[in-house]
């Protein structure tokens, strides 16, 4: 329990000051520009929201035996932000003539362009591993079907608002339909929301197919994904000019195709640990602490 407690804490702590950076260069740029500086963020929150979905496709069958079933485990995860989408490209123009075209940091990057043209750029917070932590609940459910809750309590952040996070899911059972199959076989859909007060909103969709193979304490797993992530963003610019402007705008990530490979080990009786590695746009690693009955 406490190092559940201890986790919510460090989340919250790092969304506290991870939002009011964000809104600070937010309020530096145009709607044009803040979408370019901020869809790595898209991009990596996705990825690390995708991630941890299941470490096997076996699902929790009640039984007469076992009339319920059910699991709670603990994850962490790291999405990895390449070097080419920690700056972004842009073009200066004045009176129709070009200037050329410049490099300035996105939201991940280091140093924002200041130029004698009297442009400039916000810094970005010169990140290229971005955690998450997530705890989620597995209820199994009759004819081979599995419910997955993420959940965190609303968490107040000061001037922010409060931070909110909820996602579920459901798996089900493909060999149940195909008798002595070696291998265990499931599909799963998953929906989740993650939002910083009315700075941020994001929400995310992935289905995926999932095989793997238990050995003793040892369950190997795999599957092939599909995702999308959107951001809502709502924030203040300030122009040049000093005058404040309300920015609405809603935009994609870079998120498509994953790839999932990873290992769950027993190290007790219904108490296991697991870690994967996804390739994706975003590469991402993830551990996961968990029991189950």
């Amino acid at each position: 329990m406490k190092i559940i407690v201890f986790l919510v804490l460090l989340m919250l702590s790092f969304s506290t000051v991870f939002a009011q950076n964000i809104d600070e260069r937010l309020q530096e740029l145009g709607e044009s520009y803040a979408k370019e500086y901020i869809k790595p963020l898209v991009t990596a929150f996705g990825t690390n929201l995708n991630s941890s979905l299941y470490n096997s496709a076996e699902v929790l069958s009640p039984s007469v035996i076992r009339p319920v079933r059910f699991g709670f485990s603990m994850h962490a995860m790291v999405a990895m932000v390449p070097s080419s989408d920690q700056y972004f490209e842009f073009q200066i123009e004045d009176d129709h003539v070009d200037f050329g075209t410049y490099k300035t940091a996105t939201v991940f990057g280091d140093k924002g362009y200041r130029g004698d043209n009297d442009v400039t750029f916000p810094d970005g917070l010169d990140l290229s591993l971005i955690p998450l932590f997530v705890p989620q609940f597995r209820f199994g459910l009759p004819k081979g079907n599995e419910l997955m809750i993420r959940y965190l309590p609303s968490l107040d952040m000061g001037d922010f608002g409060s931070l909110d996070f909820w996602g579920i899911g459901l798996k089900h059972s493909i060999d149940q339909y195909i008798p002595l199959f070696p291998v265990h076989l499931s599909v799963q859909g998953a929906y989740q929301s993650f939002s910083v007060g009315d700075l941020i909103d994001i929400n995310t969709l992935a289905l995926n197919a999932q095989v793997s193979k238990r050995l003793l304490m040892l369950t190997i797993y795999g599957g092939l994904g599909w995702e999308e992530t959107e951001l809502s963003a709502n924030y203040q610019h300030i122009d040049d000019n000093g005058r404040e402007q309300k920015i609405d705008f809603d935009i994609k990530g870079d998120n498509n195709l994953r790839m999932t490979a990873g290992f769950r080990w027993a190290i007790i009786p219904f108490v296991h640990i697991n870690a994967d590695y996804t390739i994706s746009y975003y590469q991402a690693f993830s551990l996961g602490l968990g029991f189950q009955i």
